[in-house]
Order: C-alpha cells, then structure tokens, then sequence
C-alpha cells in the first residue's frame, strides 16, 4: 500500500485530538514527549486516526519520524512479528528520509533488499542495524529478537539524532502473539515495550480494544500510571449528521434531511454510519424516513453491523451451549439498564451468582457492558441494543420477523424525536415602527433557526407587507402586538396577534403575501385575531453532480 494515500476521504470531528496528537512531534525533538494510549469503544475510529494522524505527519515537514504499525492477530509466532515490526520500520523511516523514491509508492519490500537499498543511499545505519538483525535472528532467541524489533526507532534515534513517534493499533494482539509461543517464559514478552514507552524522545501513541487496554496497562501492570490517556467518544450530533450526508453525497443516494432526528441512533460511531449507508447505496437512489427504518431493520437483523457484533459475541462466549445464557443476560442488561438489575439477575435467570459472574466478563472483555466501581450497565449503544434485542425475540421468544420488526422500529421512532427548539414569544408596540421592530426581531430569530438567507428573506418581505398593507390599515388603535416564532415539523410558523376584531385580507394583500409563504391564515381568538404565517423549510436535497 502506497505510503503517502492511505486514509479516508471523508474523516470528520477529530481535529482537536489530531492537533494534540501531532504536537508529540516537536515535543519529542525537544525530549519532552509522553507516551499516550489511546482509548474508544469499538467503531469510534481510533484506527482512522491513526493513519489520518501519520499521513500528516508523513506528509509534512514534521520534527520526528512516523512510524506507523498495526499487529495482527494472524501472527503465528515471536519470529513473524518481530520481522514484520523491524522491516516495517525501516522501510517507513528510508520512505520518510526519501532514500529512496520508489518506497513512496510500494510501500513494500524485503529486508536484503532494503538493506541494498541502504547501501547505496546515505544510510550506513540502516544497512548496519538489519545486519545485526539477520544475527540476532539466527540465534532462535524469541526475547532477545523481539527485544532487537521494538527497539529499533530508540536505537535509530541514537544513532541519527532523529526522534521517532511510533504509531501502534491493535496492540492487544501483541499479548496473544506472546501467549501461543513455545516457552512459558515468552508469555509476557509484551511487557518489553515498558523500557521504551518512558523514553521522551521516542514517544509512543497506543491503539487498541478497550478493555483489553485497560487490563493490560492498569489491571495487569503499572504501565499506565507513566502514559498519558486520551478517551476516544463518539462524534457529535452536527459532525455525525455531516459524515452521513457527505457519505450520501459520495455514493449518489439522495438524503431526506429529516433524518437527522435519528442519527443519534448510531450512537457517534464512524463505522456504524458508514456501514449503514454503504447498504443504501446498493439498494437505494433516495434516502426517506420510509426506507430508513428497512435498511435499519436489515442492518440490525443481517447487515454488516449485526455480522460485526455476532462474531465478537462468538469470538468471546466459543462454546455454543453458553450462547443462549449470555444473550438471555445481555437482554436484560440492555432493556433494564439500571443499577440494581445485576443484583436481580439470579433469581430472574435461574442462574448461580459464579455463572453470571463469568458471563459478565466476557462481556465487559467484549465491548457490550461497561463495569464501574461497583455498577454493571449495558454500553451506550442503541443500534447494539437494537441488535441484542433482535435476537432476543427471534431466537428466545421465537418471535416473527415481522413482529421483531413492529417492536423495534415502533419503540426507536418514538423515542428518537429531537425536541423541538423553544418559541420565542414577544411583545412590539403598536405604532410607527412596529414594522421596522417585527423584521429587526425576527433576523435574530431566524440565525437562532439557522434559516437559509432565502427563507430570511422571504419571510421578511411578508412581515413588511403584513404591518404596512394590513395591520397599519386603519382600524381600532391598540397597545401591542403579541409575536410568537417557532419551528414545527420542518414548517417555520410566525403569529401575529392583534386585538382586531373581524380582520380579513383583500385579495391584492393575500396574493401578495402568499407569493412569499406557503399558507396565511387569521384565526379569530378571544383577545381579537391570530394571523398566521407557513413557510416551509426544504426537507431534501440531492448530492452535487
């Protein structure tokens, strides 16, 4: 994979932790750098991040090297990783140093052939360090060869006065790499990487699974009293709702802005959003609040976000037998969330405090429960919920599809409405600036609205006509009008109250006003009339050609 074009298009909501990230680059170049972990519930993007966060580094004219390197659980020996890591880094740091113009594009090659290529480049050290590799590898020491690996960018840092920021995802995979190793003795080899996370001049940012994380760095060792941590969330409501129009835009689906009141359905997760409309696109060409809720059923019932979690599940609960337990305690967990329903469990389930007490922490070890002090919740995530509960009902109630269907997608439409946005309720005397104070007024309102200059304008133009052909048109003299502004199912609606009794609109003044709204229409009311005022806000809009 080419060096310098790896990354997403579309990568929203991270600036700020982008920012702080790139700064270890002069901190390191000043010997003031602090290892970080960094930590987020699966889908939130840390992986995403991290490549953004290299490919800036790469790509600019930074003060350290990157190195960037993600361990795979595919690994099946010391030996494997250990030369993937240093092969890795080397190749990394000469494509960075720009030894070599072609490592730019192939992002690939052996380490004879990187050494060749050290040989003829001004880059004695490199051709020396695979040397000592090659030496090392053929002692069959697992400790002293992995040791030689994830020394490397320290030991390049003292030889080329260069400091190195080393990029490391799923390193959780490093413990199981140790763990199916020969000698007992290999087993927590992983906690080599101590001697060189306190060094400032070679920071280390770490990714990985959550809790697995957390056990390695603050259960099983003291490693994380000395990093610094970051807590990865989820995307904001704005910055969600972004990544999934832009996503829209991208694959040609149309999108029905209303849909906004559910993206908190997604719960911030990058990889949710884009998994659900990578399953538009191939069956839609436009996104409605109707085929929304089909595409969220097929998502959370055989989608891509329902074979996401199932395998987690499986990977963790192995056993077949177990399943049906662990899925009856994750039901209840997730439909009655609360503090008091771990205590209630046993007697509900039928099962032994010690048995809930394992499947408990498989899944807290999976991602779908989070663990206190003292409190066990179900983790806050709808579609997962929705997911939990979709089996639940087909595979311990035996419902129908059909019925799953009704029940989840009737409690989400209820219970996803965003609130509506206040009214704003006014008093503007009644004289001869009483036009001038009812559109001064509402341009503050409809920036509140976030209305479009288009619909402002519009809007204001009806008010003048209003005050100027209708109110101020003779009759009886009053004290005040009453204005009332607010926004109703994607509808802005203005009321004018006036203490006028038996007011109508000629027809010039109709036409002339209904040329800028959708509808008018004067009510009679106890205290004179109620004018109102419709204009409807564009609710879709279709991906730029």
């Amino acid at each position: 994979m080419p060096l310098r074009d790896f990354t997403a298009k579309i990568f929203l909501g991270r600036s700020r932790e982008i920012e702080t990230l790139k700064s270890l680059a002069s901190q390191a170049a000043s010997g003031d750098a602090q290892s970080i972990v960094l930590l987020g519930k699966r889908g939130f993007g840390k992986t995403e991040l991290l490549k953004h966060l290299y490919s800036e580094m790469f790509n600019g004219a930074g003060d350290a090297v990157p190195f960037l390197y993600t361990v795979k659980a595919s690994f099946a020996s010391v030996e494997n990783f250990s030369k993937d890591y240093f092969s890795s880094f080397i190749l990394q740091y000469m494509a960075f140093s720009n030894y070599y113009p072609s490592l730019f594009n192939t992002g690939n090659s052996t380490l004879e052939e990187l050494r060749d290529i050290a040989d003829k480049s001004d880059a004695s050290w490199a051709s020396d360090f695979i040397s000592r590799f090659f030496h090392v590898l053929e002692m069959k020491d697992p400790i002293r060869l992995f040791s030689y690996a994830i020394s490397s960018p320290y030991k390049s840092y003292r030889f080329t006065g260069k400091p190195v920021v080393v990029l490391i995802d799923d390193f959780q995979n490093i413990r199981k790499i140790s763990e199916i190793s020969a000698s007992n003795q290999d087993q927590d080899l992983w906690m080599c990487f101590e001697n060189y996370l306190n060094i400032r001049y070679v920071p280390h940012i770490i990714a990985g699974l959550q809790t697995d994380l957390h056990k390695m760095f603050f259960e099983a060792t003291s490693f994380g009293e000395h990093l610094e941590s970051i807590n990865l969330s989820g995307l904001g409501r704005e910055d969600a709702f972004l990544l999934f129009t832009n996503l829209c835009a991208q694959y040609g689906v149309a999108c029905d802005a209303g849909l906004k009141k559910y993206i908190d359905l997604f719960s911030g997760n990058p990889f949710y959003i884009k998994s659900f409309i990578q399953t538009a696109r191939h069956a839609i060409r436009s996104l409605t609040e109707e085929n929304f809720w089909d595409l969220y059923l097929q998502e959370i019932t055989k989608g891509k976000i329902y074979t996401h979690w199932t395998s987690v599940l499986k990977a963790y609960v192995p056993l077949f037998q177990h399943r049906k337990p662990v899925l009856n305690v994750l039901y209840h967990l997730a439909v009655y969330n609360g503090a008091d329903v771990y205590e209630k469990l046993p007697d509900l389930l039928s099962l032994q405090r010690e048995k809930l007490d394992s499947i408990i922490n498989k899944l807290h070890s999976a991602g779908t429960v989070d663990m206190g002090f003292s409190t066990i919740e179900f983790t806050d995530d709808k579609m997962l919920a929705d997911i939990v509960r979709g089996l639940y009902y087909r595979e311990i109630l035996r419902e129908t599809s059909e019925k799953t269907r009704e029940i989840i997608t009737e409690g989400r439409k209820a219970g996803t409405k965003l609130p509506q946005p206040a009214a704003f309720e006014f008093k503007i005397p009644a004289d001869q600036r009483a036009e001038s104070a009812a559109v001064q007024s509402f341009e503050h309102i409809a920036d509140y609205f976030q209305l479009s200059p288009d619909t402002i304008g519009k809007l204001q133009v009806s008010l003048a006509d209003l005050f100027a052909g209708v109110l101020a048109d003779g009759g009886i003299s009053e004290d005040s009008y009453g204005l009332k502004f607010f926004l109703k199912d994607r509808t802005f609606i203005l009321e004018i109250i006036t203490s006028r009794q038996g007011l109508a609109l000629t027809d010039d003044h109709s036409r002339r006003i209904r040329a800028h709204v959708d509808d008018i229409k004067i009510e009679e009311i106890m205290q004179g009339a109620k004018i109102i005022l419709f204009k409807k806000l564009k609710d879709t809009f279709a991906p730029a050609s």
